[in-house]
């Protein structure tokens, strides 16, 4: 009889104890941990120079963002499905996360049965998006991909000049992406926008 595939995964996350509890849950299954990082550079060098079948990927990582890891990978054309793990429930994670390209979210907080079920889920193409995240509101409009970028920047004060050089982009196109911005968030100033945002699950950090 040939042996029953194994689906290889990795593990992105800069707590040692979650990547070993993820190994020892997996253990005994169809799902094998093939690589390990802690750090959005690590997982991105290991992702050049091999494939793999899933990604367990945190919502926090040492040098970023879980969604902006994912989002990144999208853009440039990796397609391997992705897991977001999360400590506790974020308002609005659902929604960004399916906007970034991710599968499925899941809570730290799951057993090993319910670690199982979302990996099979993923692998059979059912996107599993877990429940306990509060919904963002039906009436907020989304924010792009470039103005969630410049938010996230504002929130480290970063100014006009500053987040253009970041981004590799003019001041005036900054100011063009703020006040679309303001707009979508009923606001006037930078400090609301990044309050409005993270309370209405807008931001993708």
């Amino acid at each position: 009889m040939p042996e029953p595939s194994v689906i290889e995964v990795m593990t992105v996350d800069d707590d040692p104890l979650v990547r070993a509890w993820i190994r020892a849950a997996l253990r005994r299954s169809e799902f094998r941990v093939a690589a390990e990082a802690s750090s959005v550079t690590t997982a991105t060098a290991l992702l050049e120079r091999r494939k793999l079948d899933l990604l367990l990927v945190d919502f926090r990582l040492a040098d970023g963002f879980g969604l902006d890891f994912v989002r990144d990978l999208r853009r440039r054309g990796d397609r391997t499905p992705a897991i977001l793990m999360t400590a506790a429930a974020e308002p609005g994670l659902n929604e960004r996360a399916h906007e970034a390209g991710v599968q499925a979210t899941l809570l730290k907080t799951t057993d090993r049965d319910g670690l199982h079920a979302c990996l099979r889920g993923v692998v059979a193409g059912r996107g599993t998006f877990d429940p306990q995240h509060p919904r963002r509101p039906a009436d907020v409009q989304p924010l792009s991909s470039r103005e969630s970028e410049i938010l996230a920047l504002l929130g480290t004060g970063r100014t006009n000049r500053e987040i253009a050089a970041a981004l590799g982009i003019g001041e005036e196109s900054v100011k063009t992406y703020l006040e679309r911005m303001y707009k979508k968030l009923g606001v006037q100033r930078r400090t609301e926008a990044v309050s409005a945002a993270h309370r209405l699950g807008l931001l993708g950090r």
